[in-house]
């Protein structure tokens, strides 16, 4: 992720109205960035009116000179969005909207942009199918790759741009990849049955030997990204009626964990694993996610069910290029934390 990036991330996820210069040094500590490339992209958000030097604050010593303290100006960082989205908007089919990108950054609309200028080029020409296809061929038709609505974050986009049910897409859906507790009886109507779901493949196996041991029903391999487009398998594979069936989901803590947590809640409520998550942030956070896409709402609904502080640390690790790989706990320790009781008292609370 680039500096000036990496920068105005941070700014637009601040709640506050000024941020400390230590505060903006901090999200490069560890990193190999100079003096003077740093404060070239400081200085250019100044020129730009996005922050404003607090004069009773003073400057550095240090040349070029920074301010100690700054106002945040978010809605002038906004503006060259706004203005881009304006332009579109005169260009672009009307069926096309884009509204949802004033809440994102720049940066994230323009890299969907190939695509919705080929959405938009297919609709001018053909205009909206008028019979279903399955996903890989309308994914071909709209922008010359199969995978694109399954895989490559089509479908995130087409809901975005307000055309997914207009598309007519047949969803073709993976068997969802799960295990089935031997030692649960057949649940009476209306008991909660619970469902784990962990994104990696290395915890399932990990947490598989206990399952029998907890009260969970079923656990799930969600596989990263696909249990987004395999969830909905979920009532034909395990077809049992008049239960309140309840998931819970653990994934990495990276923007793409949260985004894969988000997709698959908005097609089934989907619990945070607390438990695993509170684990997790109680070890120091690794280095290394600088290319994944931030999401706003996807990290406002994930982080409610959070405590403040621990808002504070995921939001810290995020904008740092940190993340929580579900492997910072070992496989001793998540079958501790399912079998523990602390399941029996948060769920009960949930």
């Amino acid at each position: 992720m680039e500096t000036k990036q990496m920068i105005e991330d941070f700014l637009r996820s601040s709640k506050k109205t000024t941020v400390l210069l230590e505060e903006l040094e901090a999200l490069f500590s560890g990193a190999s960035i100079e003096w003077s490339d740093f404060a070239a992209v400081v200085q250019e958000l100044e020129f730009t009116e996005v922050l404003e030097a607090v004069r009773s604050a003073g400057r550095t010593a240090k040349q070029p000179s920074l301010a100690y303290r700054y106002r945040m100006n978010k809605q002038q960082m906004r503006q060259p969005l706004v203005n881009l989205l304006h332009q579109s908007r005169q260009t672009t089919h009307s069926a096309i909207q884009l509204d949802g990108y004033y809440s994102l950054s720049e940066h994230e609309y323009e890299q969907d942009k190939p695509y919705i200028e080929r959405i938009d080029q297919y609709l001018k020409q053909y205009g909206f199918p008028s019979e279903a296809a399955p996903a890989p061929e309308r994914s071909f038709q709209l922008v010359n790759n199969e995978k694109w609505i399954t895989e490559l974050g089509g479908y995130t986009l087409l809901k975005r741009l307000g055309l997914w049910e207009r598309m007519m897409v047949q969803p073709v859906s993976d068997p969802l990849m799960m295990a089935v507790n031997p030692t649960t009886s057949d649940p009476s109507a209306g008991q909660s049955c619970m469902h784990l779901i962990v994104e990696n493949k290395t915890t399932f196996q990990a947490l598989l030997p206990v399952l029998p041991k907890t009260t969970f029903r079923t656990l799930i391999y969600g596989c990263g990204n696909k249990i987004t487009g395999n969830i909905d398998m979920f009532s034909m594979q395990y077809p049992v009626k008049g239960v309140d069936h309840r998931f819970f989901y653990f994934g990495d803590l990276d923007y793409e964990g949260i985004r894969i947590w988000y997709e698959t809640n908005r097609q089934r409520p989907m619990i945070p694993a607390l438990i695993f998550y509170e684990a997790c942030l109680a070890r120091p956070f690794v280095k290394g996610k600088h290319n994944q896409r931030r999401d706003e709402a996807a990290i406002e609904a994930f982080l409610a069910y959070f405590t403040p502080i621990q808002r504070e640390r995921i939001e810290h690790c995020l904008v740092s290029g940190g993340y929580y790989p579900q492997e910072t706990l070992t496989t001793s320790q998540l079958q501790q934390l399912w079998r523990s009781e602390q399941w029996r008292t948060w769920i009960g609370r949930t």
